[in-house]
C-alpha cells in the first residue's frame, strides 16, 4: 500500500490554488472599500461615518482572512482525503515546525487587533462619555413590549415615538422596568442608521449621547429577545427641523395640560409596608433609599422629610406630605430631570398615601 503521498506539497496545483484564492479575496476587498453603505443604510448621526469605517476596516482585512482559510481547509480536504488502497494510518504530509508561517500568523493579527482596539477606544466613547454639549436629557425605558419616551418639559410620557431636533446633542438615558420589577427583563435600543446598539437593563441606567445628522423618520428596534411580544416591540424616531420639533413639543404640551387631573387628591394617611413594595415596584430605576446625593435620575429619598441640607423639594416647597403627594400626583421638572405624574407611573391615589407613609417612615 502507499505510505507516503507522490506529488510535493507545494506544487503547482497547490500555487494555482493560491492563486484562485488571492484573486477572490481581492475583489471581495475591493468591493467592501467601494461598497455604498449610506445607500442601504442613511448615515444620520455625527458618528455613523466612524462606525463604518470600523466596520469597513474588520471587513477588509477579515475577508482574506476567511478566503484563505476556509479555501485551503476545503483545498486540503480535497487532496488529502483518504483513496482507495491508501493505508488509513498513512501520514499525508509529514510536516513540523514552520517557524515563519507561526510567527506570521500570530503577529498579523495580533497588529490588526491593537490597531481595531485602538480605534475603538477613539470612536466609541462618542456615544458614552459624558458631554456638556447635549441640550437635554431625554430618558428611554423599556417595557413588555414597547418604548417608554420621557422628555424634560412634559409631564407625561410618549410612547414608541421619539423626537430629536437634527444637529443638536441629546444625552438618551436607558434602562428597563415593569410594575412588578421581578417581571423585568432586558431590551435593547437600536437605530440602525444612527449606528448605536445599547441594552436596556432593569435596575441600571445607561447614558448615550447622540447628534442626529439627517431629517428623517427611523425605526427603534429591540434585539434582545424579551418575550413572545418581541417581534412588535419596535418604535420610531423622528429627526425634524428645530422649528418643527418645537411645534410638537408645544403640541405635546398643550395636549397633556387638557388632560391632565388637576383636583387634588383625596389625602389620607397611608400604609408604610404598602408605600414600599409600591416603591420597589415603581420607583427603584430612578430613585433609591439613600441620602440626597445617592442619585440614580433623580435624587436619594431616603431622609426627604428630614434633610437639613435639603429643606425644600424640588418644586421649592417645604418637605410635608401633602407637597410630597402633590410631587407624585403631577410630577416635576427641574435640573435633575423629569418626575412623571401618576397616571404615567400608573398609580392610585392610595399608592400615592401609601409612598408618602413610606417616605415618612425612612428617617424614623
Amino acid at each position: 500500500m502507499n505510505q507516503t503521498r507522490k506529488p510535493p506539497l507545494l506544487d503547482m496545483e497547490f500555487w494555482s490554488v493560491t492563486l484562485i484564492l488571492t484573486v477572490i479575496s481581492g475583489l471581495l476587498m475591493w468591493g467592501v472599500v467601494i461598497f455604498p453603505i449610506d445607500q442601504y443604510l442613511a448615515e444620520a448621526s455625527s458618528v455613523s461615518k466612524d462606525i463604518d469605517f470600523i466596520f469597513r476596516f474588520m471587513a477588509f482585512f477579515g475577508v482574506p482572512i476567511m478566503v484563505y482559510v476556509i479555501g485551503y481547509i476545503v483545498y486540503f480536504a480535497w487532496r488529502y482525503h483518504t483513496r482507495k488502497g491508501d493505508d488509513l494510518m498513512a501520514v499525508g504530509s509529514d510536516i513540523h515546525d514552520q517557524p515563519a508561517l507561526e510567527t506570521a500568523w500570530t503577529i498579523i493579527p495580533s497588529i490588526l487587533m491593537l490597531i481595531l482596539g485602538v480605534i475603538s477606544y477613539v470612536v466609541l466613547p462618542k456615544y458614552y462619555m459624558a458631554s456638556a454639549a447635549s441640550v437635554a436629557t431625554i430618558e428611554v425605558i423599556g417595557h413588555k413590549f414597547y418604548y417608554e419616551f420621557r422628555y424634560p418639559g412634559l409631564s407625561q410620557s410618549v410612547d414608541n415615538e421619539m423626537h430629536l431636533p437634527v444637529g443638536k446633542q441629546v444625552t438618551i438615558d436607558l434602562t428597563s422596568t415593569e410594575p412588578d420589577i421581578q417581571h423585568a427583563v432586558i431590551h435593547s435600543f437600536w437605530v440602525p442608521e444612527f449606528r448605536v446598539k445599547q441594552d436596556m437593563i432593569p435596575g441600571m441606567i445607561v447614558p448615550i449621547h447622540i447628534t442626529p445628522t439627517q431629517i428623517g423618520t427611523y425605526r427603534i428596534i429591540c434585539t434582545e429577545f424579551c418575550g413572545l411580544g418581541h417581534p412588535d416591540m419596535v418604535g420610531k424616531v423622528v429627526v425634524e427641523s428645530q422649528a418643527d420639533f418645537d411645534k410638537w413639543f408645544a403640541d405635546q404640551r398643550t395636549a397633556q395640560a387638557g388632560a391632565a387631573n388637576q383636583k387634588p387628591i383625596a389625602f389620607t394617611r397611608g400604609d408604610a409596608a404598602a408605600g414600599g413594595q409600591t416603591f420597589a415596584a415603581k420607583c427603584t430605576v430612578c430613585h433609591g433609599t439613600g441620602s440626597f446625593d445617592m442619585r440614580k435620575v433623580g435624587p436619594g429619598l431616603g431622609n426627604l422629610f428630614h434633610d437639613p441640607n435639603h429643606a425644600n423639594l424640588v418644586t421649592g416647597k417645604p418637605a410635608n406630605d401633602a407637597d410630597v403627594a402633590d410631587i407624585i400626583e403631577h410630577g416635576a421638572t427641574g435640573d435633575l430631570g423629569t418626575m412623571p405624574n401618576m397616571q404615567v407611573n400608573g398609580l392610585t391615589d392610595k399608592d400615592i398615601a401609601n409612598l408618602v407613609a413610606y417616605l415618612e417612615s425612612l428617617h424614623k
